[in-house]
């Protein structure tokens, strides 16, 4: 069967999943991140169901533009979600759980070389980002009830 979505390592390396693809197989990696090599995972969901290398090089762009990013380890990691608006531009947003925060209150998240800083509610492991992950894969949104910190670049 065709696939419907693809997965990036921190690798490079690039694995496709259809529609019939298990829960495990999207949260198992998200249990072997350590913030050093193994630091990100990237889920996209592809245009159109199709092999990768037979869409178009405009199709591949666009699927690659969308996605739900994990970054940094099992224990602590920060959940990042990129989308296409209702304007047609592309947004990227730090997910949280909507709880709210201590004031100023901050957590370094290690990604590889680099360090970011997210408030406590912004902060996943491995098993609560799983769940995101599947949610993502089937309906190609975040659960509702998750906040959206807006990131400027």
């Amino acid at each position: 069967m065709k696939p419907t979505h693809i997965q990036e390592f921190s690798d490079g390396r690039r694995v496709t999943m259809g529609p019939d693809t298990l829960p495990r197989f999207l949260k198992t990696p998200l249990t072997v991140l350590d913030g050093g090599d193994r630091n990100h995972l990237i889920l996209s969901r592809l245009v159109r169901q199709e092999w990768f290398d037979d869409l178009s090089e405009q199709e591949r762009d666009e699927s690659l533009s969308a996605f739900l990013q994990a970054g940094g380890s099992a224990e602590a990691m920060t959940l990042e979600l990129r989308r296409k608006e209702s304007d047609g531009s592309y947004r990227q947003y730090t997910l949280g759980r909507g709880e709210g925060s201590e004031s100023g209150s901050t957590v370094e998240i290690k990604v590889g070389d680099h360090t970011y800083r997210v408030t406590p509610d912004e902060v996943f492991t491995a098993e609560d980002a799983g769940e995101v992950f599947v949610h993502y894969f089937r309906h190609g949104d975040v659960p509702a009830g998750l906040s959206l910190r807006e990131l400027v670049r």
